[in-house]
């Protein structure tokens, strides 16, 4: 097995990782079969007016998606009255995504949903090589995001909980700087249908916490104290990510197909670059705040957090990854504003 390839000894670039170093809280990292390389996900969904019920459509798309090897439903605030609620799947290779994605029942889900009225529709479809991507999670047993596909777990690992522990876990990193080659491009726009390609370095994360085993007493630490620090950093981020280089930060809640709510969350950003996330992460008072919040409530736990907390960091190669709206508001995504 694999934890998305091993961090590499013979590097160009050094770890930052300090000598010595003991993390605070223990964290683990995903395994996965040899012969998988890396994995696909596609977003997929509506931006709608704050009151639409667009559970029907969601019902419609989860049934479309059924081959996908994993279907996370969630919904999200996007401001200015709209929300987006959103399917988010994963498929263990391309070929299998590409399948699903040019099938009859998805084109004719796609156009369907197109040319109507009232609501935006949104695609973004990205593959992720393992060599550019890394997981970790606060417990061994908890499997969210892609992770719900792996063999198992390894850790706790001694590269995290100092600043620039999220490169140091990504194997490419320890041979390339991972910067960006140029701007998002938009290739395609006709009128309200814009279609966007990557630059090559693109960087997306996926963080989410799950609630749903806390007692009361971590549950109250996490509803009165860690989520209000989450719930700002994911605003500042949704409303003036520019300041960071932020293309867009959706902080969503995730949702059982009858559209009731369940005990988890997660937050899903577009950085331009990994050096992008890391500056907000490392030195911007609104990701501080949820660091430090974290820190002064889960040593005294150790092992005993019940409160799960993971993400998938990813830096996207600019090949088969794109996006594409149709009357979507300007900014949505990708998409420039």
């Amino acid at each position: 097995m694999q934890t998305n390839k091993a961090i590499p000894t013979d590097r160009r670039y050094p770890l930052r990782m300090p000598k010595g170093w003991e993390p605070p809280v223990p964290a683990w990292s995903s395994t996965f079969m040899d012969t998988q390389t890396g994995v696909s996900m596609a977003l997929v969904g509506f931006q709608h007016p704050a009151g639409m019920d667009v559970m029907p459509h969601m019902a419609e798309l989860h049934a479309v998606l059924e081959s996908a090897e994993i279907c996370d439903l969630l919904t999200s605030d996007a401001g200015g009255g709209l929300h987006e609620t959103t399917c988010i799947a994963y498929w263990r290779n391309q070929d299998a995504a590409k399948a699903t994605m040019s099938s009859g029942a998805y084109t004719a889900f796609w156009k369907k949903h197109i040319d109507a009225d009232g609501y935006g529709v949104i695609k973004e479809c990205v593959n992720i090589p393992f060599n550019r991507t890394e997981t970790l999670f606060s417990g061994p047993v908890h499997d969210h995001g892609y992770s719900q596909m792996r063999e198992g777990t390894v850790g706790p690992i001694p590269h995290h909980q100092y600043w620039g522990g999220m490169r140091d876990r990504i194997p490419l990193s320890a041979h390339d700087a991972l910067e960006a080659n140029g701007p998002v491009c938009v290739v395609e726009q006709n009128g309200n249908h814009v279609v966007v390609e990557a630059h090559e370095n693109l960087c997306i994360i996926r963080s989410g916490q799950d609630w749903s085993n806390c007692d009361d007493e971590q549950l109250s630490e996490y509803i009165d104290t860690i989520e209000p620090t989450l719930k700002a950093g994911m605003a500042f981020l949704r409303d003036q990510g520019d300041e960071v280089n932020c293309y867009s930060c959706r902080y969503m809640k995730d949702i059982a197909l009858d559209g009731s709510n369940l005990r988890r969350s997660c937050g899903i950003a577009y950085f331009r670059t990994m050096k992008d996330l890391e500056n907000w992460s490392e030195h911007h008072p609104t990701h501080l705040e949820i660091f430090n919040t974290f820190l002064s409530i889960a040593p005294r736990y150790g092992p005993n957090l019940q409160l799960q907390l993971w993400h998938e960091v990813s830096v996207l190669p600019a090949t088969d990854c794109s996006a594409e709206y149709v009357n979507c508001r300007a900014g949505t995504g990708w998409m420039p504003a």
